[in-house]
């Protein structure tokens, strides 16, 4: 049922897309400039009304509303043909949904956390940015457009994960997540590649026409998702290409709630769910996508378990959470991996902007062994940060429980008892290192030295409040959203589980794991930093140790190598080679040029004996 006209939803989805880029262009004219307080409304404006947008869409869509428009022709290159064109449809009206709304709250959030930074105007260039990038990649209609702006979002996240790039740690973080998603993002090109190469078009609509209609060969489309989906491990950090998730956290903390929460990181979630007819043909990859989603489920989560630093406890949560979604992905329950990002979204940035509160409280400190008894003097964002804690354990009526709580269910109902129980693990770590947070920096004895922890500003508690009431209502919206899902995947999975059963299991866990969370922290428990599990977690299961001896140092020596007897000694000995003799030619025929006319005659005489010379040998011949 249409409301508005043709020409009305065009501009209502060009505006979604283009608004947050006249922002970033604005504020790149301030970029160098001394901090402009304009900037950080205006920006928030220009979202604000991609928000608006998105809302019209997003209601229209709840009605049967879908287009697509073209705005040019982009690429004609002899047969290939492909336009820059954008779609409407439910999942791409979520999208732009939740990361319109969480884009305009970190906005305003940011002109208060942001303030006293010199590069106030250039860090709401690269915000407003990447929320371009976001928007073209997920309302993109064919996959082409998508990866624009998948490489776009990758740029703007390396621009701010590395926006304090006087910091040594910040530049390599940034190059970490910038290289490493490059790996990934390669085997994603090859895939598209390959998409044209077999079906002819890269229009999502055609391509699973095309499958539903036709019998493409299954090593084909197994070799497309196998490619497809490592895209979507290097931007949703997925095992082995996870570690620059939690070094991202140098980047201001706003950058981290955007980012890390309901935007980027759920990019590689987005793919597989838009994909669906490409991985329904391919059931044992999607397995495969699960099991790997279930291990990084629990893998995240506990190494969050024992993490002291307060941004990257909640970045292993996002791992871990990430690893939920793919599973419900991989065994074939799409609309309830997008519901879970779409909860998500909520309270994973309520708790980062949380987080935000207590660094400005705390001076930028972050160890939450030494802090405690901030509860009286941050009562608001103590609350904020128990109801997404609340949210993301899974507890009734908070938003994960219905979320989270789905996934276990249809891993259960689908007779997956491995993967049920590998996240039911999960559930409970989760549940314990989110109150192990709580109590540390909340209600545990006080360690810190800070003489007069203050609130963050009115306004920026403010924004945080519409996250904490979607964090505890969205879950409501289960059945509307599995209904209205439904318009783009038809095929919902279906399952059969003892569902009040599994609901009170999960429930028992997780409430029983934050209680012992309570009781553990409350007088302030030392952790043992010696035990050979804690240091295993503490260090991440060296990992990013082995990278370094095995990927890092390898790579570094063979660049020398290169550098030094290849490059200087081969490459440019040859090329000053010929510039040398181009000198020493140039020295011998200097004197052919002396400007003495008798010097001139001898050689046109010389000349033209060679050329009757030559002219006799050819007769003669």
């Amino acid at each position: 049922m249409y409301f508005l006209s043709d020409k009305a939803y065009i501009f209502l989805l060009c505006l979604v897309i283009f608004s947050p880029l006249f922002g970033a262009i604005y504020a790149g004219f301030y970029g160098n400039k001394e901090k402009s307080f304009h900037v950080g409304i205006l920006n928030s404006f220009f979202i604000f009304l991609s928000f608006i947008a998105s809302v019209i869409l997003f209601i229209s869509a709840t009605n049967g509303v879908k287009f697509e428009i073209s705005l040019i022709d982009w690429l004609s290159l002899g047969d290939f043909q492909t336009e820059f064109s954008f779609m409407l449809d439910p999942i791409s009206a979520t999208m732009i949904l939740v990361v319109s709304l969480v884009s305009l709250l970190v906005h305003i959030y940011s002109i208060g956390y942001m303030e006293k930074d010199k590069g106030y105007n250039r860090y709401f260039s690269y915000l407003s940015g990447f929320v371009f990038s976001m928007m073209v990649l997920v309302t993109s209609d064919n996959f082409l457009g998508l990866f624009i702006g998948w490489e776009g979002v990758g740029l703007c996240s390396y621009l701010l994960i590395g926006f304090w790039y006087e910091r040594e740690s910040a530049n390599k973080a940034s190059i970490e997540a910038f290289v490493m998603n490059r790996i990934a993002d390669l085997a994603m090109l090859l895939g598209i590649i390959m998409i044209y190469w077999v079906f002819g078009t890269l229009k999502y609509q055609e391509v699973f026409d095309i499958i539903t209609s036709i019998d493409i060969p299954i090593p084909y489309l197994s070799t497309i998702g196998i490619l497809l989906f490592i895209g979507a491990m290097g931007k949703s950090a997925q095992f082995p290409l996870h570690t620059w998730l939690a070094n991202a956290m140098e980047g201001p903390t706003p950058v981290s709630a955007l980012i890390h929460a309901a935007t980027m990181v759920t990019a590689g979630v987005y793919l597989i769910i838009r994909s669906n007819p490409i991985y329904d043909a391919i059931p044992n990859i999607g397995y495969f996508i699960a099991c790997l989603g279930a291990f990084v489920a629990i893998f995240g989560a506990s190494m969050a378990l024992v993490n002291t630093d307060l941004k990257r406890i909640i970045a292993y949560s996002t791992l871990s959470q990430l690893g939920y979604m793919f599973v419900a992905a991989g065994i074939g329950a799409y609309w309830i991996a997008l519901f879970h990002l779409f909860t998500h979204a909520f309270f994973k940035s309520l708790l980062f902007l949380g987080a935000g509160n207590i660094m400005h409280a705390m001076e930028d400190k972050l160890d939450i062994t030494k802090m405690g008894a901030l509860f009286k003097p941050l009562k608001l964002s103590a609350i904020f940060m128990i109801i997404a804690s609340a949210a993301l354990s899974g507890i009734y009526p908070f938003a994960g429980f219905f979320s989270k709580d789905k996934i276990l269910e249809i891993s259960f109902g689908s007779q997956h008892y491995f993967l049920w129980f590998i996240l039911l693990i999960g559930a409970a770590m989760t549940a314990f290192y989110s109150f192990r947070l709580i109590m540390l920096v909340f209600f545990g004895p006080q360690k810190h030295t800070i003489k007069h922890p203050h609130e963050a500003k009115s306004f920026m508690l403010w924004s945080m409040f519409p996250l904490s009431i979607l964090a505890i209502i969205t879950g409501f919206f289960e059945k509307n959203f599995s209904y209205f899902i439904a318009q783009s995947i038809p095929n919902l999975k279906q399952f059969h589980a003892p569902i009040l059963l599994l609901i009170f299991i999960t429930s028992f866990i997780v409430i029983l794991s934050i209680l012992y969370a309570i009781y553990r922290y409350y007088n302030g428990f030392k952790e043992t930093k010696s035990g050979f599990l804690y240091q295993i977690l503490a260090n991440q299961y060296y990992i990013p140790q082995l990278y370094k001896k095995f990927l890092i140092i390898p790579f570094i020596n063979i660049s020398n190598f290169l550098w030094k007897y290849i490059e200087i000694k081969i490459i440019d000995a040859t090329v000053d080679s010929i510039g040398k003799l181009l000198i020493l030619l140039s020295k011998i025929f200097r004197s052919i040029q002396n400007g003495n006319i008798t010097s001139s005659l001898h050689l046109m005489s010389f000349g033209i004996f060679m050329m009757l010379l030559f002219a006799i040998i050819g007769l003669w011949r």
